[in-house]
């Protein structure tokens, strides 16, 4: 996998002059150098097919972490590689597939959850809130984490989000 770092340092923990303006520019959050770590080792010894991926970026609100790769293309390894991540980061993980629809990068994101819809919502001061249709019997797969995944959300796509339930 294609890492914004160099390999080595994300390996010894030992940033060099590029990757450490990279971390302090903030194009890299600090909290991402353990999960590329992570990867690499799972691409070297479990699985083989995150290798022709790009990680992009991961996404943290307190205990949820979504991490967005892109070529990979294969959701069972995916998946496979979240509950690895998840064990090893003591954190509820999940590996997304980036795509420019954003129903299915939703979709992804609240998985098992069942997405009914996006809506955009024009508020009166000229700002527009996205709402997230959720199954109502759903409800409990979300949540106590509903806010952490509005925040996520709001992070990757730019906008203000909220998520209904019907």
């Amino acid at each position: 996998m294609k890492y914004p770092l160099d390999r080595i340092c994300v390996k010894s923990g030992i940033l060099c002059p590029r990757c450490q303006k990279l971390v302090d520019s903030g194009i890299v959050n600090e909290y991402e150098i353990p999960v590329m770590k992570h990867l690499i080792e799972l691409e070297e010894t479990k699985y083989k097919e995150l290798r022709q991926g790009q990680y992009h970026k991961a996404y943290k609100s307190n205990d949820i972490m979504v991490i967005v790769v892109e070529g990979i293309g294969n959701s069972k390894v995916l998946d496979k590689a979240s509950k690895e991540l998840s064990h090893s980061l003591g954190l509820r993980v999940k590996i997304v597939e980036k795509t420019s629809d954003l129903r299915r990068l939703i979709e992804q994101i609240i998985s098992p959850a069942t997405l009914l819809g996006v809506n955009t919502l024009w508020l009166p001061d000229g700002s527009e809130l996205m709402v997230v249709r959720v199954s109502k019997r759903d409800q409990r797969i979300i949540g106590a984490k509903q806010h952490d995944y509005e925040k996520i959300i709001k992070q990757i796509v730019g906008r203000q989000v909220r998520i209904r339930y019907e």
